[in-house]
């Protein structure tokens, strides 16, 4: 059944009517993050499961719990009042018997002003044309719609029909065992198998019981066949309680050997996730470092004004000024003092002579007190009048008992005399002057450490961005964070020697249950001693067929089931293979294992030789899983699920690189009559996209490229956002 079309009406980002029709082959939607991809795989699974994914809860949520977030935000602004209805439509057309499945449903909510009224649920509407013989009818019962959607995607193929990029990792989870036998026995019809094996036993069963019956009916010692019969019946008890214990230890045992060998694949990672973790931490302590010594760098440029003379920058040519004043100072004070000196030099002369003639204190003061004041001189009888010269001779030898021989430093003293400040001063500005002149140097060595802490600041925030990015891109790749890659070698321990308690309890039980078979042949011998008589030769033979009925339907479901996982490992190499092809890296190949229970098998990675290749990362697993998954579809052109059913993924190859890209495109193409991929690689890789539109060995069907009316940055008011969808093809 091929999808022709689906028309949305204000679903979500879609406001408006919006419409993509679909072909055979591969048809690709291209947008980038948040263009609307994720809303438009949401309108598929809503029409069918009444269920879309809340982003706020990670799951898929019923329309009653998301009721208007489902309707656009645009067409809710724009219209006024009344009912706003946001529908979905999809149609199937079955080319064997051209006839149409539409598929509609309906979602509507009121608003009266600012009041939204929702409704409590959707609308389904079903119609079904005959186009040959131009009918329709809606399809209204209920079992009927059920059918018609199980015909379009069966419950048990839908999770590897229709999923997302996420759910890849659960559809086939390597931590556990049966996820891909379940795929195998859900696409295949080894189930039937299964059902001749339940059968084959039910008849052995009884035949078993109408056998012994008639060995008692015919018992010579009826008492004797009653005990042994007991204890015949016992043995067969314990015998199936061992071999379910068998079973239940045996897949005990696939679990720990396959959780031991994950673990050993994630040796390595963890071992690196440890050393990249010191290298981080290294890091971070040199960047805290680095950052302390910055920071106390930025505090000590105020203290740097002072201590390292910061502040007298542009004072060069202060200090010769003064220099200049000073010297002047200098040279006038020289000039002074000379002229001070003379001077002192003169008067000390005169004071010399007069010491000369006569003694001081003679005549004593007294004398030449009152011969000044009588204005004649006693001693020679003489008149002196005042102020005239034999006055004042009388007064100098007055005055010179007050006198004494003055010197340059007595005469300094008596005047203002900073000539010692000044000098301070020039010194202090000689002294600062070499500082001044390396200032520049000093502040530009300064800023240069700065710069360079700085830098080395940014370089090794960089390094840490780098580092803490590629520790938790080997987290996601590894499914490990630090605590566990610690914890690692502990449980690695513990599922070993899980392994090794289980195998010994194996090699128990598989001795004890010979016993008691043992046990049980020597009962049923004796048994057949006590027979009177013979055992019809008819019962003989039933019992004998239905033996080895029992043993051909397990040895052919066994056989049936290898040859299966065989063509399904062929399969799954040769995708593999396509969709590596543009990728130069070693790929190994892919093999599925047979686990120690004997009923599971798991894929994985080997070299030419066998051997497991570890260190996987995602993209590795990814791929695996998706040829795996492919392999099991392809694998079943007798049932033409690949006919019947429509792939629809969302960002399946989000998680490997652009290498894959197109090879995915070629083996989807190959593997599906129909598919429709979601797809944000072809969106800026222009080159990728032509290579899309133009590769003759993809069957290419319809490609659309979706973007959003508004820009990203102003989606956070989504109340103008519709989608744009061009056609590229």
């Amino acid at each position: 059944m091929i999808l022709k079309s689906i028309e949305l009406n204000n679903f979500m980002c879609y406001a408006g009517t919006n419409r993509f029709d679909f072909t055979e082959g591969i048809n690709v939607i291209i947008g980038d993050n948040g263009y609307g991809k994720s809303k438009l795989y949401d309108a598929f699974y809503w029409v069918m499961y009444n269920r879309c994914f809340d982003t706020s809860l990670k799951k898929f949520a019923e329309t009653s719990s998301l009721k208007r977030l489902i309707v656009s935000d645009k067409a809710i602004k724009e219209q006024e009042d009344g009912n706003i209805t946001a529908s979905v439509i999809l149609t199937f057309h079955n080319t064997e018997k051209d006839s149409v499945y539409i598929l509609e449903r309906r979602y509507t909510i009121n608003k009266s002003g600012e009041t939204i009224k929702e409704d409590q649920d959707s609308e389904e509407i079903i119609w079904f044309k005959e186009l040959s013989f131009l009918n329709a009818r809606e399809i209204k019962d209920r079992d009927e719609i059920k059918r018609i959607k199980n015909n379009i995607l069966p419950d048990n193929i839908k999770p590897y029909m229709w999923f997302q990029g996420e759910q890849v990792e659960s559809i086939i989870d390597f931590n556990k065992s049966d996820t891909l036998t379940q795929a195998i026995n859900v696409l295949s019809n080894i189930t039937r198998f299964d059902n001749i094996i339940a059968i084959a036993e039910n008849l052995k069963e009884s035949s078993s019981k109408e056998y012994n019956k008639k060995q008692r009916d015919l018992s010579s010692n009826k008492g004797e066949s009653e005990q042994l019969e007991l204890k015949r019946q016992e043995l067969i008890r314990q015998i199936k309680a061992l071999e379910l214990q068998d079973i239940q230890i045996r897949d005990n045992l696939a679990i720990a050997e396959e959780k031991s060998e994950f673990l050993l694949n994630k040796f390595a990672d963890a071992k690196s996730i440890q050393d990249i973790e010191a290298k981080r931490l290294s890091i971070e302590k040199n960047l805290n470092d680095v950052q302390d010594e910055f920071h106390e760098e930025q505090k000590n440029l105020h203290k740097r004004m002072f201590t390292n003379k910061w502040v007298l920058k542009g004072t060069e040519n202060l200090f010769e000024e003064y220099s200049k004043i000073y010297s002047s100072f200098e040279q006038v004070k020289l000039q002074n003092e000379a002229n001070i000196k003379a001077k002192l030099d003169s008067e000390n002369a005169l004071l010399i002579e007069l010491q000369a003639r006569l003694p001081i204190d003679v005549p004593e003061p007294i004398h030449l007190e009152h011969m000044l004041g009588i204005e004649r001189c006693l001693v020679c009888d003489r008149e002196a009048p005042k102020d005239s010269v034999p006055w004042l001779k009388m007064k100098e030898l007055m005055d010179r008992s007050k006198m004494k021989i003055k010197t340059l430093e007595d005469e300094e003293k008596s005047v203002h005399n900073f000539s010692g400040d000044l000098k301070k001063l020039y010194q202090n500005g000689l002294g600062l002057s070499h500082n001044i002149k390396n200032i520049d140097d000093d502040i530009s060595s300064t800023f240069r450490r700065l710069r360079k802490l700085d830098k080395k600041r940014k370089a090794l925030s960089e390094d840490l961005l780098k580092i803490e990015s590629e520790k938790n891109s080997l987290i996601v790749d590894a499914a490990l964070n630090v605590s566990q890659a610690n914890n690692l070698l502990n449980e690695y321990s513990a599922q070993n020697e899980l392994v090794r308690r289980s195998s010994n309890e194996i090699i128990s039980n598989s001795n004890i249950i010979s016993r008691k078979k043992e046990e049980l042949l020597t009962i049923e011998a004796q048994l057949s001693k006590l027979v009177v008589g013979e055992i019809p030769a008819y019962l003989l033979d039933k019992v004998r067929v239905l033996d080895e009925f029992y043993q051909v339907a397990h040895s052919t479901r066994k056989r049936v089931f290898n040859k299966l996982v065989k063509v399904l490992e062929e399969e799954a190499n040769k995708h593999y293979l396509e969709m590596t092809q543009d990728n130069m890296s070693s790929r190994g190949v892919i093999r599925l294992r047979e686990l120690s229970n004997g009923k599971n098998y798991m894929p994985e990675l080997v070299d030419e030789n066998g051997n497991v290749l570890l260190q996987l990362n995602t993209g590795n697993i990814i791929l695996i899983k998706l040829a795996t998954i492919m392999a099991i579809i392809s694998a079943r052109q007798g049932s033409r699920d690949t006919d019947l059913y429509t792939l629809i993924t969302d960002a399946p190859m989000s998680v490997f690189g652009e290498d894959y890209t197109i090879g995915f495109c070629k083996t989807v193409s190959k593997v599906y009559r129909q598919s429709i991929i979601m797809s944000k690689e072809f969106y800026k890789n222009i080159k990728l996209r032509e290579q899309l539109l133009t590769d003759s060995e993809i069957k290419l069907g319809k490609v659309y490229l979706i973007t959003p009316s508004i820009t990203e940055n102003t989606r956070s008011n989504r109340n103008s956002l519709s989608t744009n969808i061009e056609k590229l093809n």
